[in-house]
């Protein structure tokens, strides 16, 4: 499960995240937890939203430390919550959430929500957990070494390498220690200097003695072991594609194509995935060296490929209106107006996506000169858009735009004054509103 950011969250989160924000602000740190707590209820995947939550419950605590029979009297929900982690892991970090309001910086509450964002796919929760008591506490191993793991799911490889050099400060003599230090220091510099240079993965194994390295080789040699074992090699091709060495991915996921002789959906997934990194790094390099007619040449190829894949799993998987959104947005990019409505027009059944389908949905009968389409979809969003966030920026200014085009230029100016009023360096708002003073 991926983070959900504010502006995609459903309806109902904006207005408990400004209460919050303002309560905040007002120093009513118990309201401001209730309204982020509200917002998380509906959203768990709103990781903005769950650090204001901790850091209200972190500045609470400094101010007023939880007394110990309030810690206490929360060591039972413990069990609730181990007991939760395979049933629900989502619900598990909701309960293990509560436990942290009442000690953020416990280091029992805190390894129940780790293993619970573990198990429900968040790491993030998990980072931002252990962070916290890593900036309130000295170092410990407790803290530091599930930390370093997190950061290693990420890929966030430069910070596990931190981690693990102070693990081993903690450990000098441990070898174990030792060889997670090494092993992160390699992926660190796969990282920085990638692995599109290497004529070949045993070229790069060489180049590389590390446990990295030694993994590969170990696969290699199952492989040739066993050439028929598909499991081998996809794991050499994710390994591969993390590794950003695209062309050799591409080869072994072709061999794994080969193998599995009837289509495999995961395997056809991983080849689309790799064929649109090859070619996203291809650009960068034309781009790089400011050759402009191969640039233009690989952006085609590249939207062609998207369009093509999208519809592909747009066929696959009829029932998903974010594949239907995503899908809409490629057709009507590439001037494809009908096509992109019919999209929309199925896409705003889904919550999260439901104003920026009828803001694309007005953009698109716009280009079909319909503007009096257009501009119901636009005042059906606004009817949906309480708080003046960066979607309703974007409607509001559509809308002007609209109400300009048509002579209705008192509406048009009450849409761009709504924008001024708060952003007044949005676009050339300020233009069209001074401009008329």
């Amino acid at each position: 499960m991926a983070e959900v950011r504010l502006e995609d969250a459903p309806q109902g989160v904006r207005a408990y995240y400004d209460k919050g924000i303002a309560a905040m602000e007002r120093g009513n740190l118990e309201y401001a937890m209730d309204m982020f707590e509200l917002a998380l209820g509906i959203e768990p995947r709103l990781l903005q939203v769950r650090k204001l939550l901790r850091a209200a419950a972190v500045k609470k605590a400094k101010a007023h430390p939880p007394a110990k029979l309030a810690v206490a009297k929360a060591m039972p929900g413990l069990l609730k919550i181990s007991s939760l982690i395979k049933k629900d892991a989502l619900q598990a970090i909701a309960a293990s959430e509560k436990l942290l309001r009442i000690d953020p910086l416990n280091l029992k509450f805190a390894k129940a929500q780790c293993d619970a964002a573990e198990r429900a796919g968040l790491p993030e929760i998990g980072i931002l957990t252990l962070g916290i008591l890593a900036d309130n506490a000295p170092p410990a191993l407790a803290v530091l070494e599930p930390l370093a793991k997190f950061y290693r799911t990420t890929e966030q490889f430069d910070l596990e390498y931190k981690c693990r050099e102070q693990i081993s400060r903690l450990k000098p003599t441990d070898t174990e220690a030792l060889k997670e230090l090494k092993d992160s220091a390699a992926r660190l510099t796969m990282g920085k200097a990638g692995w599109q240079k290497a004529e070949s993965y045993r070229d790069v194994m060489r180049e590389n003695a590390t446990g990295t390295r030694d993994e590969r080789e170990l696969l290699l040699a199952k492989i040739e072991a066993e050439p028929g074992n598909l499991n081998y090699r996809t794991a050499l091709a994710d390994l591969l594609l993390r590794g950003k060495d695209y062309e050799q991915a591409l080869s072994t996921l072709e061999q794994c194509q080969e193998l599995a002789g009837a289509p495999d959906p995961q395997i056809e997934q991983k080849l689309l995935t790799a064929k649109e990194l090859l070619l996203s790094s291809r650009l960068a390099e034309a781009e790089d060296a400011d050759d402009r007619e191969k640039v233009a040449e690989l952006r085609k190829q590249l939207a062609d490929m998207r369009m093509e894949n999208t519809a592909r799993q747009v066929e696959r998987y009829p029932n998903d209106l974010q594949l239907k959104f995503d899908f809409g947005k490629l057709l009507f990019e590439s001037g494809r107006h009908t096509e992109a409505i019919q999209q929309f027009q199925q896409a705003q059944r889904n919550p999260q996506r439901r104003t920026r389908a009828l803001l694309y949905l007005a953009k698109a009968f716009k280009a079909k000169e319909q503007p009096a389409i257009a501009r119901e979809q636009l005042e059906n969003a606004l009817a949906e858009l309480p708080t003046l966030d960066e979607t309703k920026k974007e409607v509001l200014y559509e809308l002007g735009e609209l109400c300009m085009a048509s002579g209705d230029a008192d509406q048009a100016e009450q849409c761009f004054r709504q924008i001024y009023a708060v952003d007044i360096t949005y676009r050339d708002v300020a233009k069209k509103v001074e401009g008329n003073e």
